[in-house]
């Protein structure tokens, strides 16, 4: 399984939060719609240790493989989904990010 994390490293003044809040589950269900791809996930800081980066949030998009991943992002859908994206965190400052992970699913627990 490949795993595409937007990693947004920045803030979000308070009175925004509420507007950023329901801007990311507009994204989670824009990016939805690209083709290929297995599921959308969001995860939110809720604490973190003295001196990590400030990662406000990540998006996890999963795909079976790097060229279904690649499709996705070469898609038209994609592309239209950029503008909501852009739209929906407008009131985020930062920079973001991506990380593209090969994520074990058959690995033992610890």
């Amino acid at each position: 399984m490949i795993v595409r994390s937007a990693y947004m490293e920045g803030d979000v003044a308070e009175s925004d939060r509420a507007a950023f809040d329901l801007g990311c589950r507009k994204v989670v269900e824009a990016i939805r719609s690209y083709p290929g791809i297995r599921a959308v996930k969001l995860r939110r800081l809720a604490r973190s240790e003295e001196g990590a980066p400030p990662v406000l949030a990540i998006f996890d998009l999963y795909f079976d493989s790097l060229e279904d991943m690649d499709a996705a992002l070469a898609s038209e859908t994609r592309q239209l989904v950029r503008s909501t994206i852009a739209s929906s965190i407008s009131m985020f400052r930062g920079r973001v990010y991506h990380l593209v992970l090969d994520e074990d699913a058959a690995a033992p627990a610890p």
